[in-house]
């Protein structure tokens, strides 16, 4: 596989575009009708329980302050650590296909709650918590939903063979979702990176924004604009 193919083959799996629309459409909905009072309004406490979302508003009760710089590298080290376990869960998860979709359906509900809950304008902690989680953001969330679409892969390899025996459609597969994990570590370690040293700090939150938007643009320049033109001639199905 030539180097230029490798965010052609992580954009045209199939499996990577299935837990895209799967993991975005459940997290904005959630996060929809976790803001909205009016609609469904104990889903935010049926999905995240009380108990998480008093965690979470105890958690971001007092504004960005800062670290020190040990303190950071001790918590850059934690989510470094952290975003792995998250990242093979969603992959191991996805290799039994149904108990992948269920973490996917899961984690996107949770996190789309969390985000939709503390956009409430009523709840005090909302600014503290945006001013955190933007910036690793766009990275993090990207990160989960490629682990999802490589164990997907592969676990879509034992139901789908298209004409190879079982064995045989297991190594293609693995040989196909390598560049979609790799990609997800990566994006797991960056995201680790900028919540460890960046998301804590005392930075104006316009830019961490511009922060976000720029890995934001980044990932859609390497996932979307550079393989367009040839993606209808790889795809993998």
């Amino acid at each position: 596989m030539l180097l230029e193919d490798v965010p052609l083959q992580i954009f045209a799996d199939r499996c990577v575009q299935v837990c895209f629309v799967l993991f975005w459409g459940i997290f904005i909905l959630s996060a929809f009708l976790a803001q909205s009072t009016t609609i469904w309004p104990d889903y935010a406490e049926q999905i995240m329980t009380a108990e998480f979302i008093e965690q979470l508003e105890s958690m971001f009760a007092n504004e960005i302050s800062g670290r020190s710089m040990n303190d950071d590298l001790a918590m850059a080290g934690f989510y470094i650590y952290n975003n792995t376990g998250i990242g093979l869960q969603c992959f191991a998860g996805g290799v039994l296909v149904v108990p992948g979709i269920y973490i996917t359906v899961s984690n996107a509900a949770l996190l789309g709650a969390s985000f939709g809950y503390m956009a409430r304008p009523d709840v005090a902690a909302g600014e503290n918590f945006f001013h955190f989680v933007t910036a690793h953001g766009p990275f993090e969330l990207t990160a989960i939903v490629l682990a999802a679409g490589a164990g997907l892969r592969i676990g879509w390899s034992w139901v789908r063979t298209n004409g190879l025996t079982r064995p045989a459609s297991l190594r293609k597969a693995g040989q196909e979702s390598m560049p979609v994990m790799g990609a997800s570590m990566v994006l797991f370690f960056l995201a680790a990176l900028i919540e460890g040293f960046l998301s804590p700090s005392v930075v104006p939150y316009v830019l961490k924004a511009m922060v976000a938007i720029a890995c934001s643009a980044l990932l859609m320049v390497y996932f979307v604009v550079l393989v367009m033109p040839r993606s209808s001639r790889h795809a993998i199905r």
